[in-house]
Order: structure tokens, then sequence, then C-alpha cells
């Protein structure tokens, strides 16, 4: 069976596929968690995602991106891509967005925070938002 995990793996890795790994339904469901760190190691591109359903009601990314860590061992940085650019690039749209590029539209939310990390490690990240950014313009500022 590891064979055929392993083979799997390299195959997703060889042809760019996505996975996309749902930390709040493996959570929520007591699922067996996904081999992350194997696929990764071996080139398979991750994304995050809510899975927002009746059984795993969680929109927070900040969240995701928390149970990632804790739950799949996975690095800040792994999960800061896998929630932005992996997963812009699971639904076809990493050209434009899911990271800060020159040419790609400015979708941002920004954070009054000291060091990027703290929006994983700090539960309840989202009252760090100070601004959002759509399209280059700004659509939210706490702070009027």
């Amino acid at each position: 069976k590891q064979w055929y995990q392993r083979r799997v793996r390299g195959q997703m890795a060889l042809s760019n596929a996505v996975a996309v790994i749902l930390p709040t339904t493996a959570h929520i469901l007591k699922l067996k968690h996904p081999p992350v760190k194997k696929m990764l190691k071996e080139g398979v591109i991750v994304a995050l995602g809510t899975d927002f359903n009746p059984n795993a009601y969680c929109l927070s990314m900040l969240t995701v991106m928390n149970l990632a860590c804790i739950m799949f061992r996975m690095s800040m940085e792994e999960s800061l891509v896998a929630a932005t650019l992996n997963a812009a690039a699971s639904v076809g749209k990493s050209d434009m967005h899911g990271s800060i590029e020159l040419g790609k539209w400015g979708n941002l939310v920004i954070f009054d925070a000291p060091r990027w990390e703290h929006i994983i490690y700090q539960m309840n990240a989202s009252e760090m938002i100070s601004h959002v950014v759509k399209k280059g313009d700004v659509v939210f500022r706490k702070f009027q």
C-alpha cells in the first residue's frame, strides 16, 4: 500500500495537480490526517481550504492555517503559501491571484501585528485586520 501511495504522490507532483487539504473537516470529523509532510517533500502542490459546510462550519482561513500547523506539522511558511498562492492555483487563478507581484490584482488583507506569524498562532487573529484591499482599492479600514 505504501508504494502505491508514494507512486500516487509522485504522479501528483509530476502533473502539477493541487491537493486541497481541509484541516477543519479532519479535526471536526476526527479523520485520519493526510500525509501532508510527505506530499510536500515529494513535490506535491498543497493548498488549504475551509470546506465550509454544516459539518465544518468555519470560514476562517486563519484558523485553517493554525490547524494545518498543529495537526499536519506544516511550517508557518508552508501554511501561508498553501492558503494563498497554492489555493489560487487550485482554482486556476494563480496567474492573477495568491501572491503580491507586479501585474497581479492587488487583493490583500493587512494585519496590525508585530510579525506576520501572529496571524497563524494568535487565535482570533481576524481582530487584527486593519485594512482590506480589493483590486488595489482600500475597501475596509478598521479605524477611519
